[in-house]
Protein backbone atom coordinates (compact mmCIF):
# COMPACT_ATOMS: atom_id res chain seq x y z
CA UNK A 1 0.00 0.00 0.00
CA UNK A 2 1.09 3.34 -1.23
CA UNK A 3 2.29 5.92 1.72
CA UNK A 4 -0.38 8.33 0.37
CA UNK A 5 -3.11 6.23 0.70
CA UNK A 6 -2.91 5.90 4.34
CA UNK A 7 -4.05 8.95 6.08
CA UNK A 8 -6.52 9.63 8.49
CA UNK A 9 -10.58 10.21 7.01
CA UNK A 10 -12.35 10.64 10.28
CA UNK A 11 -13.26 14.19 12.31
CA UNK A 12 -9.60 15.35 14.61
CA UNK A 13 -10.31 13.43 17.51
CA UNK A 14 -9.94 16.17 19.27
CA UNK A 15 -12.82 17.80 18.06
CA UNK A 16 -14.89 14.35 18.92
CA UNK A 17 -13.47 14.39 22.47
CA UNK A 18 -14.72 17.72 22.44
CA UNK A 19 -18.64 16.83 21.63
CA UNK A 20 -18.79 13.62 24.08
CA UNK A 21 -19.14 16.45 27.26
CA UNK A 22 -17.06 14.28 29.18
CA UNK A 23 -13.32 14.83 30.99
CA UNK A 24 -11.77 11.41 29.90
CA UNK A 25 -10.20 11.77 25.97
CA UNK A 26 -11.37 8.94 24.15
CA UNK A 27 -8.81 5.84 24.24
CA UNK A 28 -10.68 2.80 23.20
CA UNK A 29 -9.96 -0.47 23.84
CA UNK A 30 -11.73 -2.01 21.52
CA UNK A 31 -12.72 -0.91 17.55
CA UNK A 32 -14.60 -2.20 14.81
CA UNK A 33 -13.91 -0.65 11.11
CA UNK A 34 -17.59 -1.66 9.88
CA UNK A 35 -16.99 -1.60 6.10
CA UNK A 36 -13.09 -1.77 5.68
CA UNK A 37 -12.08 -1.70 2.18
CA UNK A 38 -8.69 -2.78 2.17
CA UNK A 39 -8.03 -2.04 5.72
CA UNK A 40 -6.36 1.56 4.99
CA UNK A 41 -8.54 2.71 7.84
CA UNK A 42 -7.61 0.06 10.19
CA UNK A 43 -4.00 0.31 9.80
CA UNK A 44 -4.16 4.12 10.70
CA UNK A 45 -5.91 3.53 13.84
CA UNK A 46 -3.86 0.88 14.60
CA UNK A 47 -1.01 3.11 14.63
CA UNK A 48 -2.74 5.78 16.54
CA UNK A 49 -4.17 3.49 19.23
CA UNK A 50 -1.02 0.92 19.47
CA UNK A 51 -2.38 -0.62 22.59
CA UNK A 52 -6.24 -1.53 21.04
CA UNK A 53 -7.89 -4.63 20.02
CA UNK A 54 -9.02 -3.97 16.27
CA UNK A 55 -11.64 -5.74 14.28
CA UNK A 56 -12.20 -4.90 10.53
CA UNK A 57 -15.01 -5.94 8.81
CA UNK A 58 -15.96 -5.88 4.83
CA UNK A 59 -18.42 -7.37 2.91
CA UNK A 60 -16.08 -8.35 -0.04
CA UNK A 61 -13.79 -11.13 0.30
CA UNK A 62 -11.25 -9.77 -2.22
CA UNK A 63 -11.14 -6.51 -0.28
CA UNK A 64 -10.01 -8.78 2.96
CA UNK A 65 -8.09 -10.64 1.23
CA UNK A 66 -6.06 -7.56 0.12
CA UNK A 67 -6.12 -6.09 3.93
CA UNK A 68 -4.69 -9.56 5.07
CA UNK A 69 -1.74 -8.87 2.30
CA UNK A 70 -0.96 -5.76 3.27
CA UNK A 71 -1.04 -5.78 6.97
CA UNK A 72 2.21 -7.72 7.10
CA UNK A 73 4.12 -4.82 5.92
CA UNK A 74 2.10 -2.05 7.71
CA UNK A 75 3.17 -0.48 10.47
CA UNK A 76 0.07 -1.92 13.53
CA UNK A 77 -1.54 -4.41 10.88
CA UNK A 78 -0.21 -7.43 13.23
CA UNK A 79 -3.10 -5.76 15.47
CA UNK A 80 -5.77 -5.87 13.43
CA UNK A 81 -8.45 -8.76 13.14
CA UNK A 82 -9.67 -8.87 9.37
CA UNK A 83 -13.13 -10.99 8.66
CA UNK A 84 -15.77 -11.42 5.91
CA UNK A 85 -19.12 -10.08 7.29
CA UNK A 86 -22.33 -8.78 6.44
CA UNK A 87 -23.07 -5.40 8.33
CA UNK A 88 -26.27 -6.27 8.38
CA UNK A 89 -26.44 -9.69 9.42
CA UNK A 90 -27.91 -11.64 12.18
CA UNK A 91 -23.90 -13.00 12.63
CA UNK A 92 -22.08 -9.80 12.54
CA UNK A 93 -21.53 -9.49 16.47
CA UNK A 94 -20.88 -13.16 16.75
CA UNK A 95 -17.84 -12.88 13.98
CA UNK A 96 -16.62 -9.52 15.59
CA UNK A 97 -17.77 -9.35 19.62
CA UNK A 98 -19.02 -6.46 21.72
CA UNK A 99 -18.46 -3.78 23.67
CA UNK A 100 -16.18 -1.68 21.25
CA UNK A 101 -15.28 2.09 22.37
CA UNK A 102 -15.26 3.14 19.26
CA UNK A 103 -17.13 1.99 15.88
CA UNK A 104 -15.75 3.97 12.51
CA UNK A 105 -18.61 3.40 9.65
CA UNK A 106 -17.55 5.74 6.99
CA UNK A 107 -18.44 6.04 3.31
CA UNK A 108 -20.29 3.02 3.64
CA UNK A 109 -23.68 3.28 4.61
CA UNK A 110 -25.19 5.10 2.15
CA UNK A 111 -24.63 1.87 -0.13
CA UNK A 112 -26.51 -0.95 1.83
CA UNK A 113 -30.00 -0.76 1.50
CA UNK A 114 -30.78 -2.30 4.97
CA UNK A 115 -29.38 0.64 6.89
CA UNK A 116 -31.28 0.10 9.76
CA UNK A 117 -30.48 -3.27 10.55
CA UNK A 118 -26.51 -1.84 10.37
CA UNK A 119 -27.32 0.85 12.99
CA UNK A 120 -29.00 -1.20 15.31
CA UNK A 121 -25.90 -4.11 15.25
CA UNK A 122 -23.42 -0.74 15.64
CA UNK A 123 -25.48 -0.32 18.79
CA UNK A 124 -26.16 -3.06 19.98
CA UNK A 125 -22.04 -3.84 20.00
CA UNK A 126 -21.39 -0.56 21.51
CA UNK A 127 -19.74 -0.55 24.94
CA UNK A 128 -22.03 1.68 27.41
CA UNK A 129 -19.69 4.72 27.04
CA UNK A 130 -18.56 3.83 23.05
CA UNK A 131 -19.17 6.06 19.97
CA UNK A 132 -19.82 5.31 16.84
CA UNK A 133 -18.51 7.67 14.15
CA UNK A 134 -20.86 7.70 10.64
CA UNK A 135 -20.06 8.98 8.15
CA UNK A 136 -22.90 8.72 5.27
CA UNK A 137 -23.94 10.82 2.07
CA UNK A 138 -26.02 13.88 2.58
CA UNK A 139 -29.04 15.52 0.69
CA UNK A 140 -26.46 18.08 -1.35
CA UNK A 141 -24.46 15.07 -2.55
CA UNK A 142 -24.08 15.65 -6.15
CA UNK A 143 -25.88 12.32 -6.76
CA UNK A 144 -28.92 13.74 -5.37
CA UNK A 145 -29.01 16.05 -8.43
CA UNK A 146 -27.23 14.56 -10.84
CA UNK A 147 -28.65 10.52 -10.72
CA UNK A 148 -32.08 11.08 -11.43
CA UNK A 149 -31.57 13.39 -14.95
CA UNK A 150 -29.01 10.63 -16.28
CA UNK A 151 -31.57 8.32 -17.59
CA UNK A 152 -32.82 11.62 -19.70
CA UNK A 153 -29.55 12.09 -21.60
CA UNK A 154 -29.36 8.52 -22.47
CA UNK A 155 -27.10 7.27 -19.59
CA UNK A 156 -28.18 4.37 -17.22
CA UNK A 157 -26.98 5.36 -13.18
CA UNK A 158 -27.12 1.45 -12.33
CA UNK A 159 -23.17 1.19 -13.43
CA UNK A 160 -20.46 3.16 -14.49
CA UNK A 161 -18.88 2.38 -17.89
CA UNK A 162 -16.20 5.01 -18.76
CA UNK A 163 -16.46 6.77 -22.01
CA UNK A 164 -16.20 9.83 -23.99
CA UNK A 165 -20.26 10.15 -24.25
CA UNK A 166 -20.71 9.67 -20.38
CA UNK A 167 -17.92 12.59 -19.42
CA UNK A 168 -19.87 15.06 -21.77
CA UNK A 169 -23.05 14.23 -20.44
CA UNK A 170 -21.27 14.94 -17.13
CA UNK A 171 -20.09 17.87 -18.43
CA UNK A 172 -23.54 19.38 -19.43
CA UNK A 173 -24.54 18.51 -15.74
CA UNK A 174 -21.71 20.34 -14.42
CA UNK A 175 -22.35 23.59 -17.01
CA UNK A 176 -26.27 23.74 -15.91
CA UNK A 177 -25.46 23.00 -12.10
CA UNK A 178 -25.18 26.06 -10.25
CA UNK A 179 -25.09 25.74 -6.23
CA UNK A 180 -23.50 23.85 -4.81
CA UNK A 181 -20.79 23.80 -7.26
CA UNK A 182 -19.36 20.77 -7.72
CA UNK A 183 -17.62 19.58 -10.90
CA UNK A 184 -18.13 15.94 -11.46
CA UNK A 185 -17.08 15.58 -14.79
CA UNK A 186 -13.38 15.40 -14.16
CA UNK A 187 -13.28 13.37 -11.26
CA UNK A 188 -11.49 9.84 -11.22
CA UNK A 189 -13.44 6.73 -12.32
CA UNK A 190 -13.39 5.44 -8.71
CA UNK A 191 -15.05 8.20 -7.75
CA UNK A 192 -17.69 8.13 -10.29
CA UNK A 193 -18.25 4.60 -9.86
CA UNK A 194 -18.58 4.71 -6.51
CA UNK A 195 -20.24 7.66 -5.63
CA UNK A 196 -22.40 8.92 -8.64
CA UNK A 197 -23.44 5.25 -10.22
CA UNK A 198 -23.81 2.27 -8.68
CA UNK A 199 -27.23 0.46 -7.45
CA UNK A 200 -28.02 2.81 -4.89
CA UNK A 201 -26.50 5.84 -3.02
CA UNK A 202 -28.60 7.18 -0.10
CA UNK A 203 -27.83 10.82 0.17
CA UNK A 204 -30.91 11.85 2.74
CA UNK A 205 -30.82 14.80 5.16
CA UNK A 206 -30.15 14.68 8.76
CA UNK A 207 -33.44 14.42 9.83
CA UNK A 208 -33.64 11.50 7.38
CA UNK A 209 -30.57 10.04 8.67
CA UNK A 210 -32.19 10.86 12.17
CA UNK A 211 -34.80 8.55 12.17
CA UNK A 212 -32.76 5.71 11.20
CA UNK A 213 -30.35 5.66 13.91
CA UNK A 214 -32.81 7.07 16.59
CA UNK A 215 -34.85 3.84 16.41
CA UNK A 216 -31.43 1.66 16.88
CA UNK A 217 -31.53 3.89 20.19
CA UNK A 218 -28.42 5.94 18.92
CA UNK A 219 -28.28 9.59 20.19
CA UNK A 220 -26.10 12.36 18.27
CA UNK A 221 -23.30 13.98 20.13
CA UNK A 222 -22.14 16.31 17.58
CA UNK A 223 -21.76 17.72 13.41
CA UNK A 224 -18.37 18.30 12.12
CA UNK A 225 -20.34 19.77 9.16
CA UNK A 226 -22.24 21.87 11.82
CA UNK A 227 -19.12 23.16 13.51
CA UNK A 228 -17.93 24.97 10.42
CA UNK A 229 -21.50 26.19 9.38
CA UNK A 230 -22.16 27.79 13.07
CA UNK A 231 -18.90 29.64 13.03
CA UNK A 232 -20.25 32.76 10.91
CA UNK A 233 -23.17 32.97 13.61
CA UNK A 234 -21.03 33.27 16.27
CA UNK A 235 -18.50 35.39 14.59
CA UNK A 236 -21.36 37.89 14.06
CA UNK A 237 -22.19 37.66 18.10
CA UNK A 238 -25.59 36.02 17.10
CA UNK A 239 -25.12 32.52 19.64
CA UNK A 240 -27.78 34.45 22.65
CA UNK A 241 -30.43 34.47 19.41
CA UNK A 242 -29.81 30.17 19.54
CA UNK A 243 -30.19 29.36 23.26
CA UNK A 244 -30.87 27.84 24.90
CA UNK A 245 -30.30 25.06 21.56
CA UNK A 246 -27.96 22.29 22.22
CA UNK A 247 -24.97 20.57 19.64
CA UNK A 248 -27.38 18.43 18.49
CA UNK A 249 -30.23 20.99 17.95
CA UNK A 250 -28.07 23.36 15.91
CA UNK A 251 -26.80 20.21 14.04
CA UNK A 252 -30.18 19.79 13.08
CA UNK A 253 -30.71 23.58 12.03
CA UNK A 254 -27.76 23.87 10.12
CA UNK A 255 -28.61 20.97 7.97
CA UNK A 256 -31.97 22.16 7.29
CA UNK A 257 -30.76 25.52 5.90
CA UNK A 258 -27.55 24.63 4.45
CA UNK A 259 -27.57 20.27 3.79
CA UNK A 260 -24.53 18.68 3.83
CA UNK A 261 -23.07 16.91 1.11
CA UNK A 262 -21.63 14.18 3.22
CA UNK A 263 -22.39 13.67 7.34
CA UNK A 264 -19.76 12.85 9.97
CA UNK A 265 -21.82 12.44 12.77
CA UNK A 266 -20.54 11.35 16.27
CA UNK A 267 -23.21 8.69 17.58
CA UNK A 268 -23.40 7.32 21.21
CA UNK A 269 -26.00 4.97 22.97
CA UNK A 270 -26.11 7.81 25.62
CA UNK A 271 -27.35 11.27 24.83
CA UNK A 272 -25.79 14.35 25.64
CA UNK A 273 -26.22 15.68 29.02
CA UNK A 274 -29.16 18.82 29.49
CA UNK A 275 -27.55 21.51 29.86
CA UNK A 276 -29.70 23.78 31.60
CA UNK A 277 -28.95 26.99 29.28
CA UNK A 278 -32.56 28.45 29.53
CA UNK A 279 -31.87 29.03 33.64
CA UNK A 280 -28.98 31.43 33.82
CA UNK A 281 -28.62 30.53 37.56
CA UNK A 282 -28.37 26.79 37.13
CA UNK A 283 -25.77 27.38 34.88
CA UNK A 284 -23.72 28.79 37.25
CA UNK A 285 -23.44 25.63 39.34
CA UNK A 286 -22.04 23.99 36.82
CA UNK A 287 -18.30 23.06 35.75
CA UNK A 288 -16.83 24.53 32.94
CA UNK A 289 -13.78 22.26 31.83
CA UNK A 290 -11.62 23.50 28.29
CA UNK A 291 -11.38 20.86 25.70
CA UNK A 292 -7.86 19.73 24.23
CA UNK A 293 -9.58 21.32 20.88
CA UNK A 294 -7.83 24.94 21.05
CA UNK A 295 -4.43 26.35 21.99
CA UNK A 296 -5.79 28.97 24.02
CA UNK A 297 -2.99 32.25 24.32
CA UNK A 298 -4.36 34.46 27.30
CA UNK A 299 -3.47 37.68 27.91
CA UNK A 300 -0.76 38.25 30.81
CA UNK A 301 -0.93 39.76 33.84
CA UNK A 302 -4.29 40.91 35.61
CA UNK A 303 -6.88 43.79 35.17
CA UNK A 304 -10.14 44.72 36.12
CA UNK A 305 -12.51 42.55 36.13
CA UNK A 306 -14.79 44.28 33.50
CA UNK A 307 -12.03 45.64 31.05
CA UNK A 308 -11.76 43.80 28.16
CA UNK A 309 -8.69 41.16 26.45
CA UNK A 310 -7.66 39.10 23.98
CA UNK A 311 -8.14 36.06 23.88
CA UNK A 312 -6.65 33.28 20.67
CA UNK A 313 -7.69 30.24 20.18
CA UNK A 314 -6.42 28.10 17.46
CA UNK A 315 -6.94 24.22 16.52
CA UNK A 316 -4.61 22.81 14.34
CA UNK A 317 -6.53 19.63 14.47
CA UNK A 318 -9.30 21.77 12.19
CA UNK A 319 -7.66 24.24 10.45
CA UNK A 320 -9.92 26.98 12.59
CA UNK A 321 -9.23 29.85 15.42
CA UNK A 322 -10.71 32.70 16.72
CA UNK A 323 -9.71 35.77 18.33
CA UNK A 324 -12.36 37.03 21.43
CA UNK A 325 -12.16 40.25 23.41
CA UNK A 326 -13.80 38.83 26.76
CA UNK A 327 -13.79 40.64 30.21
CA UNK A 328 -11.21 39.40 32.51
CA UNK A 329 -13.43 37.72 34.74
CA UNK A 330 -14.06 35.33 31.54
CA UNK A 331 -10.06 35.15 31.20
CA UNK A 332 -9.89 33.79 34.41
CA UNK A 333 -12.71 31.42 33.97
CA UNK A 334 -10.72 30.21 31.27
CA UNK A 335 -7.72 30.38 33.07
CA UNK A 336 -9.03 28.03 36.11
CA UNK A 337 -11.78 26.27 34.75
CA UNK A 338 -10.54 22.47 35.19
CA UNK A 339 -13.86 20.56 35.41
CA UNK A 340 -13.84 20.79 39.41
CA UNK A 341 -15.10 23.97 40.54
CA UNK A 342 -17.88 25.57 39.29
CA UNK A 343 -18.48 28.94 38.01
CA UNK A 344 -19.97 30.26 40.87
CA UNK A 345 -17.08 29.32 42.77
CA UNK A 346 -14.89 30.65 39.68
CA UNK A 347 -16.42 34.00 39.99
CA UNK A 348 -16.93 34.64 43.72
CA UNK A 349 -15.08 37.53 44.34
CA UNK A 350 -16.81 39.67 41.54
CA UNK A 351 -20.37 37.74 41.78
CA UNK A 352 -22.57 40.42 42.60
CA UNK A 353 -21.09 42.49 39.79
CA UNK A 354 -21.94 40.17 36.83
CA UNK A 355 -25.74 39.41 35.52
CA UNK A 356 -26.12 35.47 35.64
CA UNK A 357 -27.32 35.85 31.84
CA UNK A 358 -24.22 37.72 30.85
CA UNK A 359 -22.04 34.58 32.41
CA UNK A 360 -24.37 31.88 30.95
CA UNK A 361 -24.30 33.96 27.05
CA UNK A 362 -20.09 33.67 27.22
CA UNK A 363 -20.18 30.02 28.21
CA UNK A 364 -22.33 29.42 25.38
CA UNK A 365 -20.29 30.84 22.77
CA UNK A 366 -17.12 28.99 23.79
CA UNK A 367 -19.93 25.57 24.14
CA UNK A 368 -20.58 26.15 20.84
CA UNK A 369 -17.03 26.36 19.77
CA UNK A 370 -16.34 23.50 21.34
CA UNK A 371 -13.42 24.96 23.33
CA UNK A 372 -15.59 24.51 26.46
CA UNK A 373 -18.08 21.71 28.00
CA UNK A 374 -20.12 22.20 31.06
CA UNK A 375 -19.95 19.61 33.58
CA UNK A 376 -23.35 19.25 35.93
CA UNK A 377 -22.85 20.27 39.39
CA UNK A 378 -21.50 18.22 41.64
CA UNK A 379 -23.24 15.92 44.13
Amino acid sequence: MRKEERKWSLPPLEWINGVQERREDLIPRRILIAGCGVGMEAFVLGERFPSADIVAVDFSERSIAAARRFQRSEKGGARVRFEVADLAGAELLAITGRAFDLISCHGVLSYIPDAATVLRNLARGLSPTGIVILGTNGAAHPSVRFRPVLPRLGIEADEFREGRRVRDVLRVCDALSVYPPTPIASKPAGFLAGDLFGPMNRAISLSEWKALYSRAGLHLLGSYHAFFAIRRVLNGDLHPVLMPKSRTEISELVDALQPASFHQLVLARRPSPRIPWHDARKILRCRPIRTALYAIRLPRGRAPWKDLRRVTLESRATMTGATLNVPQWEVEILKNCDGERSLLELLRPVRSKIPAATVSEAMYLLYQLTALNLLPAAG
